[in-house]
């Protein structure tokens, strides 16, 4: 087979056209955000009438079938789109519970880095280019005017059947075909304006998540507090030794206030308050204590 013949993958395009097409995808991009906003009228804009046909042309059953193709191929290009844009709505499911989650969980840090600031911004854009893509999706599957054959096809102005004719058939066919792959390539701008903005959402927001999770890896993580209500009992071998010793000194207090005790006794209850101020220090500072029995 001649290789000709044969078609070829694109070629990419040379360095010196790349501006070139870049001004053309930032055009393209600004047209399709504008027909987001704007209002269009409910169908295309009628077509010029075909010409008589000449008599001396006969249609045959084959062109009519090929009519039939055409217009068939129209309301088939119509399914794929409306499909398309269904499944953009069920990208969209899973980005807005997303957006939703990284919002609240940024605000709920209480921080005012300027990364995180820079964070908010982008997630606040991430969720503007998600709103536009689901205006554009809406607009996609809404309603849309559809050609087709009907009663003026089979009958007449006065009612009556019509004597059936092949060309008249084919005719109006083409008629349809033409005004729903017009009205296809209209519903076709707002998909790719879908899809567009649908990506840009999922690349900004991105964007916003990789320097903020360097922020939160790298944050000292905040002292906890906890409070407790009610009762809590402590029990620990220094609190005991403790314990011991404020019962040992009670009774040395109680044969001090009998007049029993010596001067000796006196300097030694001294110094077991001495011993047990330096013990709940070490306490408080978290020092462990040792116990002295006398």
């Amino acid at each position: 087979m001649n290789p000709n013949f044969i078609a070829q993958p694109p070629e990419p395009v040379k360095w010196g056209s790349i501006p070139k097409y870049l001004g053309q995808i930032f055009r393209s991009l600004g047209y399709t955000l504008w027909q987001i906003v704007v209002p269009f009228k409910p169908r295309p804009e009628e077509i010029d009438s075909f010409p008589d046909l000449d008599p001396n042309i006969k249609v045959t059953e084959s062109q009519v079938e090929q009519c039939q193709w055409i217009f068939d191929q129209a309301g088939e290009r119509r399914v794929h789109l409306e499909q398309k844009a269904q499944s953009t709505f069920g990208l969209m499911v899973f980005l807005v519970p997303l957006l939703a989650s990284v919002f609240v969980f940024i605000i709920g840090r209480g921080t005012t880095s300027s990364t995180i600031v820079a964070t908010l911004i982008l997630v606040c854009l991430s969720a503007f280019l998600l709103l536009l893509g689901f205006i554009s999706a809406v607009r996609a599957v809404g309603v849309k005017e559809n050609q087709t054959l009907y009663l003026q096809s089979v009958l007449n102005e006065e009612g009556q059947f019509r004597l059936y004719s092949e060309a008249f058939r084919a005719r109006g066919l083409l008629y349809c075909a033409s005004m729903n792959t017009a009205m296809n390539d209209h519903i076709a701008q707002f998909v790719k304006g879908a899809h567009m903005l649908t990506a840009a959402a999922v690349l900004v927001l991105l964007v916003a998540a990789i320097p903020t999770s360097i922020v939160f890896l790298n944050a000292t993580p905040s002292p906890v507090q906890t409070k407790i209500v009610g009762s809590v009992n402590v029990s620990s071998q220094e609190l005991s030794a403790v314990r011991d010793d404020v019962v040992s000194l009670k009774n040395d207090v109680q044969r001090l206030l009998n007049d029993r005790v010596s001067a000796d006794e006196i300097k030694l209850l001294e110094d077991k308050g001495a011993r047990l101020d330096a013990k709940v220090s070490q306490l408080q500072k978290g020092v462990p204590v040792s116990s002295h029995k006398n």
